[in-house]
């Protein structure tokens, strides 16, 4: 990890990006997920900016600068609640100091949302999903410039499977029934499933707020080429884990029916929306595998179990008639 105080990071940093650092402000909480980062801080210029500083292991650069590249086309695209990655003077993203890559981009503060009060906010629900049709406009003709590898939840629930079975074959046994009814229906209708360009892990603590307006979507490593359906999926997901009976609340229930008002969503994808719910949970679960989380786990099993016991009540709510 970086010594943040270094004289000699202060001065790269210096002439990389021409920021002349004032200090480090270690005091400052920053959003998002810490673990995607070697290392990140605020640091504040000799104006008075703030910017964050990241810092990635090398092994990483390729993802990132892919990102970056990403968040730089929708921003240049007229999508104004990104917030872009600054060039280096040599027009890098990611140079390279000591054996890591850096990453630099200005610093937001935002408003902590009340959990789980959210739920019941229309405005959040509204402004979230009219973020995902402004992205979804912005990323028009992304895909020829920036080529993404292609996720699968079917290919990472099978593997996930596979993996437990060998190493842990009481939460195999436990989540089979889950999967077994995924088989069911979904799995066979994933593979043809409308794809888009996704953000990829889009849920509320992704999201910098001003009260209940989006000031900036952060955390876009998970961002590439997925069913059409995925962020709005995850979105609803993340909502019905604080509370299960927050998916027919005001928050979700708002988001669903403005991104139905538009395309941005297939019509295929609306069939196999609560299915799709459902699968994403899988990667949340793994997340909570590796951290040896036994809560979560057990929270993940009884929300699956609602999704499955009432899947013909959620496909009644938010499947669009077609």
């Amino acid at each position: 990890m970086v010594n943040w105080s270094s004289t000699a990071l202060h001065q790269w940093i210096c002439n990389q990006w021409q920021i002349n650092i004032h200090c480090v402000r270690t005091d400052i909480e920053i959003q998002g997920s810490p673990e995607r980062a070697l290392s990140r801080v605020v640091i504040e210029d000799n104006q008075g900016r703030f910017f964050l500083m990241e810092q990635f292991a090398e092994k990483k650069w390729a993802v990132r600068d892919r990102v970056a590249r990403a968040v730089d086309f929708l921003s240049t695209s007229g999508l104004t609640q990104v917030l872009p990655y600054q060039k280096s003077v040599k027009g890098k993203f990611l140079p390279f100091f000591r054996g890591a890559c850096f990453q630099l981009s200005v610093f937001l503060e935002g408003t902590p949302l009340k959990r789980p009060d959210y739920l019941s906010s229309s405005e959040i629900g509204k402004n979230a999903a009219r973020f995902l049709i402004r992205m979804a406009e912005s990323a028009t003709g992304m895909h020829p410039q920036i080529s993404f590898p292609r996720f699968s939840i079917k290919t990472y629930i099978h593997s996930l499977f596979e993996t437990m079975k060998i190493h842990d074959r009481p939460v195999y046994d436990r989540f089979l029934p889950v999967l077994n009814f995924l088989e069911s229906r979904f799995m066979p209708a994933h593979d043809h499933l409308p794809l888009a360009f996704c953000h990829g892990d889009l849920h509320l603590l992704n999201v910098i707020w001003e009260k209940d307006e989006i000031k900036a979507v952060i955390d876009w490593e998970f961002a590439g080429i997925k069913p059409d359906l995925y962020d709005a999926a995850n979105f609803v997901g993340c909502a019905g884990i604080e509370n299960p009976n927050g998916l027919g609340m005001e928050m979700v229930m708002t988001f669903v029916d403005e991104l139905q008002k538009t395309a941005v969503i297939s019509d295929t994808g609306w069939q196999f929306f609560p299915e799709y719910v459902l699968a994403l949970r899988f990667a949340w679960l793994s997340e909570w595998l590796r951290k040896k989380d036994q809560e979560m786990v057990d929270l993940e099993h009884a929300f699956m179990k609602i999704l499955v016991d009432h899947m013909p009540e959620i496909r009644e709510a938010f499947c669009r008639v077609t």
